[in-house]
């Protein structure tokens, strides 16, 4: 179309959702750690739960020691028994040490999590001034799980290590009692 002498333009129109207010791109945006929080909450479950285990295991430990040490017990080759009840509980210990940095890594993120999406609406609040804050605090949350994480990976791998152990022993002594007195003998 022209209009007096002037060919009429038609308006790029692009198609856009409208904006929403800010109030629901706030609300979306705290919902997001929670995806994190799930994850993390499960790792703490199962981290807490490999902490009773190691605890379980060094009470049955202490208690085999005992018996060994007053004599209370009809098992043979006592100081070997002895000697490898000490070096399993040496291995629980550590394995507990890095439980237990995983667990106040898994804690710490929690709580950086949490705070990422406080802090997203406190942002809010102040007019998107406090930008570095609520990601500073996310890729706090995310680095705590990765230290949790490699203190879960090395953990499991000295569980493992220690069963390999445990069942040499055993094969061992039982090896030991077939060759004097042809005792009883696995594979």
């Amino acid at each position: 179309m022209m209009t007096a002498g002037v060919p009429h333009r038609r308006p790029n129109r692009v198609a856009c959702m409208p904006a929403g207010p800010t109030t629901y791109a706030t609300l979306s945006a705290m919902i997001t750690p929670a995806i994190f929080l799930t994850a993390n909450g499960s790792l703490i479950i199962s981290t807490s739960n490999r902490m009773a285990r190691v605890v379980d295991r060094i009470r049955v430990l202490n208690d085999l020691w005992d018996r060994l040490c007053r004599g209370a017990s009809d098992l043979d080759y006592r100081a070997d028994r002895m000697a490898h009840v000490q070096d399993q509980l040496d291995r629980l210990v550590w394995r507990s040490d890095r439980i237990r940095y995983a667990l106040v890594a898994l804690y710490l993120a929690f709580g950086a999590f949490v705070g990422t999406s406080l802090a997203l609406a406190v942002d809010v609040l102040f007019g998107n001034s406090l930008v570095a804050l609520p990601t500073g605090l996310a890729v706090l949350g995310v680095g705590m799980m990765l230290a949790a994480c490699v203190n879960l990976v090395r953990e499991a791998l000295e569980a493992l290590r220690g069963n390999r152990l445990e069942i040499h022993f055993f094969r061992e002594l039982n090896e030991r009692r077939h060759a004097e007195r042809g005792g009883c003998h696995t594979s």
